[in-house]
């Protein structure tokens, strides 16, 4: 596993995720950018790196989601 900094803008999220589109105000979108904001992001985002060099986001959509709307230019 490779853990690198990569920009939030070529991630491309998978089609069949996330299972529940969070959005600001739900309980649990809070919940987590609250935690996001204090603690940081502790998971990595899991993100797999097609032969045609595509980025796709294999886990951690809501985190991402929340990253890229508090201006995060880079995620783990």
């Amino acid at each position: 596993m490779n853990v690198e900094l990569i920009a939030t803008e070529s991630i491309n999220p998978a089609e069949y995720n996330p299972r529940l589109d969070l959005q600001p105000g739900d309980p649990e979108y809070e919940k987590l950018k609250r935690s996001i904001d204090e603690f940081g992001c502790v998971e990595t985002l899991v993100v797999n790196r097609r032969p045609d060099g595509q980025l796709v986001l294999v886990g951690g959509h809501q985190r991402l989601k929340i990253l890229a709307a508090r201006g995060d230019k880079e995620v783990p």
